[in-house]
């Protein structure tokens, strides 16, 4: 089951570590469609429709999947996600501070009930209210697939509790310590074996072709992104998917759709280049399961040139 997680900058934060616990604790497949830098400027309805389009597609070819969404009061995310045909979210600030009950006098537990009674697939929280211990009520809403449900889930399941105490105070360390300057020159250097900087942005400096690193090791464990350097086809951010232009004139464009208006389609290659398609030229369009991103990093860079490059990229907090 694939879990589909948007956020805008005031979720932001949050919804980095439960992605990273989702994927990572809970072992579910996730996707995240943003935002994927923090952004005081970002328009959350834009960000939660990436997550909501996805989960709406899956729900209507009858795919079982789910979607965690959030902001800073979760109410006007869950909105804009039930925009949607076939999503269906809920809103949630947290444990309540004292037992709930309905009308009857029957215990009520909030997360249980969207699923049992409302068959809720998405789940708003808002960061504002809830703290990161709080917010893994999401593995309440992610066991109770049918019915059944664990209300102490709330908390870390058993066994995992102790699991990441002893993580907690592991620092992850590579094997090789690589060259945190050495990496930031193959970074950024066009003419290396890594020139990540040509699609990359990271401040000021880099391309616009790829995702923006700036803060990509506040946000992200080293495991995924030594993952991300060696299979960029694993996940591909949302929004970065690659595409396959067929022109009439049997031209192959292949790249990142960066603009698109009534009559033209901008697209970006592995280069940085960006190349402009009149609509009326194409013959065919279809979106690529593979990144853009050059998969043979392992065999290009020397070890002591991942190292470093991987230093660099693990400074980027």
């Amino acid at each position: 089951m694939t879990v589909y997680f948007a956020a805008d900058h005031a979720g932001f934060k949050l919804k980095s570590e439960l992605l990273n616990y989702v994927r990572g604790e809970l072992g579910y497949e996730v996707e995240d469609c943003g935002a994927l830098t923090p952004d005081l400027s970002d328009d959350y309805p834009e960000i939660i429709a990436r997550a909501a389009v996805k989960l709406a597609k899956d729900a209507a070819a009858g795919i079982d999947s789910r979607a965690i969404v959030i902001g800073a009061s979760g109410q006007g995310e869950a909105m804009a996600a039930n925009r949607f045909k076939g999503v269906r979210c809920a809103l949630y600030y947290g444990a309540a501070s004292k037992n709930q009950t309905d009308i009857s006098g029957n215990e009520l537990d909030i997360v249980t009930s969207t699923r049992e009674h409302n068959n809720a697939n998405a789940l708003s929280l808002g960061a504002r209210f809830i703290s990161a211990d709080e917010a893994r009520a999401v593995v309440t809403y992610l066991q109770n697939l049918g019915g059944v449900v664990d209300v102490a889930a709330i908390r870390l399941p058993a066994g995992l509790e102790t699991k990441a105490a002893g993580r907690a105070g592991e620092e992850w360390r590579p094997y090789i310590a690589g060259d945190p300057k050495k990496g930031e020159k193959l970074f950024f250097d066009a003419d290396s074996n890594a020139a990540c900087g040509k699609c990359h942005r990271i401040g000021e400096r880099g391309g616009t072709v790829g995702p923006e690193l700036t803060t990509v090791a506040g946000t992200r464990d080293p495991k995924f992104i030594i993952e991300s350097i060696l299979d960029p086809s694993k996940v591909i951010a949302s929004g970065y998917e690659a595409v396959l232009i067929i022109t009439k004139a049997e031209q192959y464009v292949t790249g990142i759709v960066k603009g698109e208006d009534a009559t033209t389609v901008e697209v970006a290659d592995s280069q940085g280049a960006v190349q402009k398609v009149a609509k009326t030229d194409i013959k065919q369009r279809a979106p690529q399961t593979t990144s853009l991103m050059p998969g043979n990093f392992k065999e290009i860079l020397t070890v002591e040139e991942f190292h470093d490059v991987l230093a660099f990229v693990l400074s980027l907090k």
